[in-house]
């Protein structure tokens, strides 16, 4: 009888490194198939930014206590409703 092992991580980090060093057949007989789908059309657009300005932004939302996301979406509605 296979002794059953229960993945628990703390992080996205740690799940990394034990898949780099670990091997999943160890845990093949208590996987179970799975049906998903995602739609690609609903995921959110990447932008790269520059260096310096992401960490400005990071130190604002920081500042405000806000996440970094919100405050660069609220910054980019304002300057787009300037623009109009």
């Amino acid at each position: 009888m296979v002794k059953k092992k229960r993945l628990e991580f703390g992080s996205y980090r740690e799940a990394s490194a034990w898949f780099d060093t670990s091997d999943l057949d160890d845990y093949y007989e208590q996987l179970v198939p799975v049906d998903f789908s995602f739609d690609l059309r609903k995921m959110p657009d990447l932008v790269t930014l520059d260096r310096k300005i992401a960490k400005d932004v990071r130190q604002l939302a920081r500042r405000w206590n806000i996440p970094t996301r919100t405050l660069v979406n609220r910054l980019l509605k304002k300057s787009i409703e300037g623009l109009r």
